[in-house]
Parts: structure tokens; sequence; C-alpha cells
């Protein structure tokens, strides 16, 4: 048996001039819902949903009293209702209402900013999805695998936080990170997105500082250096060999 939410409406009225009054209503996604129609002659209407007729829809029902019926109300059934007769060449003759249906929180807008070692990753918040966010749960893994997802510590983190820092990654390694958020009816739209960390250039520039200039290097001053080195051995071990043949020579001293 189908339960349905009644909701009287009483701004809906049709109005005999240009344009018509718009009330704007809620309602949590999965419920069913009945719109009533303002106008006098109700059971000779047709309604209208951005555009479409309601007839076209298999979920969305006309019954007897005019109104509206519309089962297990989804995202798409969002948008503006109007109900006018259905022989009626004047448009101003019409009632109109703004359906607005809860959702959890939809997919969120990521980017990554990845470093060595670590990632920054961001997100934006479009739409709540009727309900104010209770928090956002963010997971990450190496990208193209089956690994577990790894949660990002807080598992929690708060609902003013639009940012959150992943830490011990590997250089030069694809990731993959996910973040959704969370409301009173649930979790929301699971967005995911890559980044590939960068190279570790320390060892890279050390090595490159030690060969910079290699290619001009010129041999015959690295002869030139080495000649006066060990000349300078030479001086140095005929110089001690000199002083230990006078300290040989010496008169010992009589006692």
């Amino acid at each position: 048996m189908l339960i349905t939410q009644a909701l009287t409406l009483s701004v809906l009225h049709f109005v005999l001039t240009s344009g018509a009054e718009i009330r704007n209503i809620s309602v949590d996604l999965g419920r069913n819902l009945s719109l009533p129609c303002s106008l006098p002659d109700a059971k000779n209407i047709m309604w209208v949903h951005e555009g479409k007729e309601a007839r076209q829809v298999s979920r969305l029902l006309i019954q007897d009293d005019g109104s509206l019926f519309l089962m297990e109300v989804d995202r798409n059934d969002s948008g503006i209702y109007t109900c006018l007769p259905a022989n009626s060449d004047s448009p101003d003759v019409k009632a109109s209402v703004g359906l607005r249906v809860r959702t959890p929180p939809p997919l969120l807008s990521l980017s990554v900013h990845p470093s060595t070692i670590l990632a920054l990753v961001l997100w934006t918040v479009e739409d709540t999805g009727g309900y104010p966010i209770i928090c956002f749960t963010a997971q990450y893994r190496l990208a193209n695998s089956s690994e577990e997802w790894k949660p990002i510590s807080p598992n929690r983190i708060s609902p003013n936080s639009r940012q959150i820092e992943v830490y011990k990654l590997e250089p030069n390694t694809t990731y993959a990170f996910r973040v959704w958020g969370i409301n009173q009816l649930g979790k929301g739209d699971v967005a995911e997105i890559e980044g590939r960390t960068l190279m570790n250039n320390q060892d890279l520039e050390l090595a490159r500082h030690f060969l910079e200039g290699a290619d001009k290097f010129d041999t015959r001053m690295w002869l030139v250096a080495v000649g006066v080195v060990m000349g300078t051995l030479v001086v140095l071990g005929l110089g001690t060999c000199f002083l230990l043949y006078q300290e040989c020579r010496a008169p010992s001293g009589k006692f």
C-alpha cells in the first residue's frame, strides 16, 4: 500500500494576470508526494514539469481530484510543476509550485596538489543536498590497484573543512583519492581524483652539482694538479730523510 505525503499549499492559486506565483516546497528522496491543484475546475487539468507533460512520466499520476501524485521522488523530480486547464488557450490561468528533492550530498568538486611524499586534497561544495553536511570522509590508495582504500585521518572531517593533507606517500607514484559528504539522509556521492607525487630530486641535484661543467674540464689542468701534489710529497719525503740522516750523524753525548 502506498503512503502519500499530502501537502496543503494555500499559496497556490490560479492567476488571471501574466505570470504565476510560485511556492517552493521540499521533500526527502524516496518519499511519496501529492501536489494539489488550486484551479476551480481541477478535474479537467493537465500538469507540466519543466516543459514536459506529466502524463509522459510513468511515476507521475494525475488523480481524480486533479492533484499530481509522485511516487518515490528522485533527484530528477526537482523543478517547477504547473497545473493548467487542459483545453484553455490562456497561458495566464495556471498554478505553479517549485519542488526541491532533498538528497544526500551531491558530488563534490575535487582537486589535488601532490609533492614528493604528501598531497593536499581540496574540495568545493556546490550543494549540500538540502540538509546541512554533518561531516566529510576521505580515503586513498594506489591508482589502478585492487587494494583496500586507506582512511585519511580524521575519519570524520569537520563540515567546515575544505581540504586535508595525506602523508607518508611514495615519490613518483600515482595515487587515487576520494571524498564524500554525509548529511542526515546518509552518505553522498563519492568524488574521486588521481594525482602523481613528485620525484625526489635531492640525489639528482647533488650529482648534477658535482658533474656541473664536467664536459668543459681540461685534463691537462688535472695532470698539473696531480704533478704539484706528487712533487710536494717528494719534497716532504726528501726533507724527512735529510733530517733523519742529520740526526744519525750527530755525535752522541757522553755521561
